[in-house]
């Protein structure tokens, strides 16, 4: 025992013990680079394949099946498998060339650049884009003469860079747009709540458009990551749906037996109830007629007692069925009431668990108001009503001045705030009939039951003049908010979609015209 109490042999095993704790931190460390290595793998994989989707009929399978492999976790050697079919299936594919297709690109430039010179150009590039000469291996050159001809200037500096050996950082793709649209397509999902500061930071880093294409295309990795786990989520919902669905099926069937018994058993009760009346009525009958042959006293009162001693038997037997028959129908009564608790209950859970669901799907998180897909419901009524009653409607659309500018300045918390404010504003000073929700980004819709766009214009007047005295500091300095706003009133020729373009166009006349002001179409 003094051999382990020295303090040498102490020292060593001290020795000994951090150099195991240290082997196995490294041990740990490397476990984890290893599992991060993986889900980078799991992640290029399925965004691949996801990219490689409709290439070829043949392959869309294979991608497929290996995107679901690597889903949760490698396996190496299915995955093999799949890599090996792969590629099997590449080198069968037969050489073919894809023909560029970009009418809708060139359609929306055609929009975009009003200059009669440019469209001519733009136009001439689609014809010769459209040809048999055009494939899309030549995709870098076609956006690049697309450039020659709305942007020469950019053009022109991506020449002088080539031709100097120097790397450009000059994005052909205009991020802010990108970013709006984006930012309007995720307001408008139905967010579950354990995705709520996931989809509030991907919104934050849209937000800022001055961000290198590194740092966007890493954006919208995230975006597409969390769309996948909201996909997932709202998948593993619906499965739990169904599931109390059948549940709830089997609980109806069973109701419909415990019923079906019920009635069964009530029958049987009066068909017995009708044999005994049946036998009864037989054995006076005889008693009847034995009565009227018989000529001795004893034998009439023999025959009596023996009818007596029958009727009694049968009613005896006839009480004991009853008896079980009754408490069968009350033990069934009692199970179905039961169920029928049991299943209300139940059903009153998930009611509430669908409303509140419901509820989140239609709000805007971080505003409170109600969101474009409750906008978009809410129009469709309007129109129904219009069109039944001949009631009329008017669409505000409002826009935040210089939200960009603010953002930049103060931030993106201030620029939170100034949504936050201009939202309560709008809710605390309309009618409780009228509808106001964020459209996405910095606007706000509103429709006005039942008014003019004259009526309208007077309301929104008022609520722009409120907004622009709603103010707050940031950093020690003042950040004003204004707002300006398109009104119109719905027209029998309308559709929504022209509705809203009109008020779209009201409110454009607004900011041409120095906004924080309103303009009426």
């Amino acid at each position: 025992m003094g051999f382990f109490n020295t303090k040498q042999n102490q020292d060593l095993s001290e020795q000994w013990r951090k150099k195991y704790l240290n082997l196995f931190d490294e041990q740990n460390k490397i476990e984890h680079e290893n599992q991060e290595k993986q889900r980078l793998l799991r992640q290029f994989i399925i965004q691949i394949s996801i990219l490689c989707e409709g290439s070829d009929k043949n392959l869309d399978p294979i991608l497929l099946n290996a995107r679901n492999h690597v889903k949760n976790e490698v396996d190496v050697t299915t995955l093999k498998n799949e890599l090996k079919i792969f590629n099997e299936s590449v080198k069968n594919l037969p050489p073919k060339k894809k023909k560029l297709e970009a009418d809708l690109l060139f359609d929306f430039l055609i929009r975009q650049y009003p200059d009669p010179v440019q469209q001519a150009a733009l136009r001439e590039l689609k014809g010769l884009v459209n040809s048999e000469e055009r494939t899309a291996e030549q995709l870098t050159d076609l956006f690049i003469e697309i450039t020659n001809i709305i942007e020469p200037e950019i053009a022109l500096e991506l020449e002088v860079n080539e031709d100097k050996n120097i790397a450009s950082d000059v994005v052909l793709v205009d991020v802010r747009m990108v970013t709006q649209q984006l930012l309007q397509y995720v307001s408008s999902l139905p967010i579950p709540a354990v995705f709520e500061a996931q989809t509030a930071a991907v919104k934050n880093a849209l937000l800022n458009p001055e961000q290198s294409l590194q740092a966007f295309e890493e954006v919208l990795n995230d975006l597409i990551e969390l769309l996948l786990k909201i996909k997932e989520f709202s998948e593993a919902e619906q499965q739990d749906i169904d599931q109390f669905l059948i549940h709830v099926a089997t609980q109806l069937s069973e109701l419909n037996t415990i019923v079906t018994e019920t009635n069964t058993t009530a029958n049987d009760t009066t068909k017995n109830r009708n044999k005994l009346d049946q036998a009864v009525f037989t054995q006076i009958r005889e008693l009847q007629v034995q009565a009227i042959k018989t000529t001795s006293l004893d034998s009439l009162k023999g025959m009596v007692n023996e009818c007596f001693k029958t009727i009694a038997a049968d009613l005896k037997s006839h009480h004991q069925q009853d008896k079980e028959q009754q408490q069968k129908f009350q033990d069934s009564m009692a199970e179905m009431l039961n169920k029928m608790i049991e299943l209300e209950v139940e059903t009153e859970a998930l009611k509430k668990e669908l409303k509140v669901v419901h509820t989140q799907a239609s709000l805007d998180t971080l505003t409170g108001l109600f969101n474009r897909n409750a906008y978009n419901q809410r129009l469709r009524d309007e129109f129904a009503r219009y069109k039944r009653y001949g009631s009329p409607f008017a669409l505000a659309i409002w826009d935040i001045d210089y939200f960009k500018k603010i953002n930049d300045t103060f931030g993106h918390k201030a620029g939170d705030k100034v949504l936050v404010l201009t939202a309560q504003q709008l809710q605390e000073h309309t009618r409780d009939t009228d509808f106001i929700g964020r459209f996405g980004g910095e606007e706000f819709v509103m429709l006005l039951s039942s008014t003019s766009k004259e009526a309208g214009l007077g309301l929104a007047d008022q609520l722009r003049e409120l907004i622009s005295k709603t103010g707050f500091n940031a950093n020690g300095k003042s950040v004003p908010i204004t707002i300006s706003c398109g009104i119109t009133e719905i027209n029998e020729d309308d559709t929504e979609e022209t509705l809203f373009e009109r008020a779209d166009k009201a409110l454009y006349e607004a900011k041409n015209k120095g906004r924080n002001q309103c303009c009426v179409l």
